[in-house]
């Protein structure tokens, strides 16, 4: 991704307004407790900017929606969005974001919270919603479930058939604080992050969660 350096205040605090935005307006949010060298935070927020800029700009390009719009409408808006990010993005690769210092930072992180005594209960909400752990509903027998498989790859579509893991609020509050734009979510062992929008992968971590019995 090209880079374009911003001060390290300014974009701590464009992240920190942006993590904190809700439809019900501002809001105090809990505090972090994010326990990263700071370089390497902030190289990773820098990379979120970068992408935020991108979703904005592109967001532009494509057909605008407002509340009144109809259900077709929306669902072309957002696919046009999907299109214009992963064109955009076609020569990214894994890293780019989760930059091998923040992957290996994320992965401390991680194995530091399984490993206490709360480890237990956070695995557990990995499992919750992974798709690699459960399925969805069967549209002709409400009673079977079916997976959906989900690649985990740059640029690829998480399907909105599939089942979208639980990121423990207790792991979120170590964890750098995203903007609306972007989430974190599991797939098997893999921590990724996406756009909430449009649905793409945009990077991911390969074994995050250090246990290779579980989330599988």
């Amino acid at each position: 991704m090209r880079r374009t350096r911003w001060g390290t205040c300014a974009v701590s605090c464009l992240v920190l307004v942006a993590g904190c935005r809700t439809l019900g307006g501002p809001q105090v949010a809990p505090e972090q407790d994010v326990n990263m060298d700071p370089r390497v935070l902030d190289e990773f927020r820098e990379e979120v900017e970068e992408y935020v800029r991108l979703h904005e700009a592109l967001l532009k390009r494509v057909p605008t929606v407002s509340p009144q719009s109809s259900p077709d409408e929306i669902a072309a808006h957002r696919k046009k969005m999907t299109e214009a990010i992963r064109a955009e993005r076609a020569s990214e690769k894994q890293g780019e974001i989760f930059e091998p210092p923040v992957a290996a930072a994320f992965r401390e992180l991680l194995r530091k919270e399984l490993a206490s005594p709360e480890g237990p209960a956070t695995l557990e909400a990995i499992r919750t919603g992974n798709p690699t752990v459960e399925g969805t509903p069967s549209r002709q027998n409400p009673n079977k479930e079916v997976r959906v498989p989900v690649e985990v790859a740059v640029n690829a579509v998480y399907p909105d058939s599939a089942p979208a893991s639980t990121v423990p609020s207790s792991l979120l509050l170590k964890m750098p604080r995203l903007p609306d734009e972007v989430k974190y979510g599991f797939v098997g062992r893999a921590l990724i992050l996406r756009d909430t929008h449009a649905n793409v992968i945009l990077d991911f971590i390969q074994d995050a969660v250090p246990d290779p019995g579980r989330p599988r």
